[in-house]
């Protein structure tokens, strides 16, 4: 091995000892099963979510809108006048099915605390403006 290659081994154990490889990062993940109505309109009939720890090297944040798309974004003590904790993300809406997505947390919040992972199916009109056809929250407690 030469000089090079012992450089690579030598920063790649380092990292790893340094825990940013080996740590994971908490991200909050959504199922969303979408059906259409008689008229062909999405409808968002459930939300399962969860938290997962994923690889740190990985990315959950802002992605470019998709349209039409699914859309998540996770909201801290919405009570409270709550503020954003995740990323937008988003998915493209192909029709009915099961979409997962899943947001990196700007901050992670305490046991207990209420969050809304709030799911929305959108699309561009005619003149480009950006319109709801369906949307849903589902709400739980940090930590449950």
């Amino acid at each position: 091995m030469g000089q090079t290659g012992a450089v690579v081994v030598l920063l790649v154990l380092l990292l790893a000892a340094s825990g940013c490889i080996s740590d994971g990062k908490t991200v909050i993940k959504a199922k969303v099963l979408v059906t259409e109505t008689d008229d062909g309109n999405p409808e968002i009939v459930s939300i399962d979510v969860s938290t997962e720890t994923v690889s740190a090297l990985r990315k959950y944040q802002d992605v470019p809108m998709n349209t039409p798309g699914v859309y998540m974004k996770c909201i801290h003590n919405p009570q409270a006048m709550g503020f954003f904790i995740g990323y937008w993300r988003s998915v493209s809406y192909t029709g009915p099915g099961e979409y997962e997505l899943m947001s990196e947390l700007k901050k992670v919040p305490d046991d207990g605390d209420r969050i809304d992972v709030i799911i929305t199916i959108e699309e561009l009109d005619g003149t480009g403006r950006q319109i709801k056809l369906a949307k849903a929250t589902k709400q739980f407690r940090w930590g449950d």
